[in-house]
């Protein structure tokens, strides 16, 4: 009896285990800065999140903002040095229109690239989706790309 109850128990956490594994989704993304206002408002004017409430600790040591789809940032204050990364470490987004898109990013002096660094330029991948890469005021590498489009 006790091993039938044993196989039971390891393959019901197996399967239980499996089925977890599963059906993770993305919560949010958490980035240490040095200045919550200025990133924080990257990230609202240029990128187009929302202010939402941060559930710990203080607006001046958290930030906390939603895209549309309610995929949520954590900035969280830091006063170290925070290394740069490399473009390999990104995140990317896709918005409904990516040449609207990129007119906003020139109405607002934001410089992007392709991925070689060439300033103001759009490149194309061989499945048609268009790229540029930037990066926030903290340094941190953002790809666009034309994924979202209608």
């Amino acid at each position: 009896m006790k091993k039938i109850t044993l196989t039971f128990i390891t393959t019901f956490g197996i399967l239980f285990s499996l089925k977890s594994q599963s059906n993770l989704k993305f919560d949010h993304q958490a980035l240490p800065v040095n200045n919550l206002k200025i990133t924080g408002d990257f990230y609202r004017d240029i990128l187009g999140f929302k202010d939402i409430p941060t559930l710990v600790g203080t607006k001046d040591t958290h930030r906390w903002l939603a895209n549309y789809e309610g995929k949520e940032i954590h900035l969280i204050f830091s006063d170290e040095e925070i290394q740069k990364t490399p473009k390999q470490i990104h995140m990317a987004f896709s918005p409904v229109d990516f040449d609207e898109f990129i007119y906003h990013l020139k109405m607002n002096n934001v410089v992007f690239t392709n991925y070689k660094l060439e300033v103001g330029i759009v490149q194309v991948r061989k499945d048609e989706i268009k790229q540029l890469w930037l990066r926030d005021p903290q340094g941190y590498w953002i790809e666009i790309n034309s994924t979202n489009q209608n």
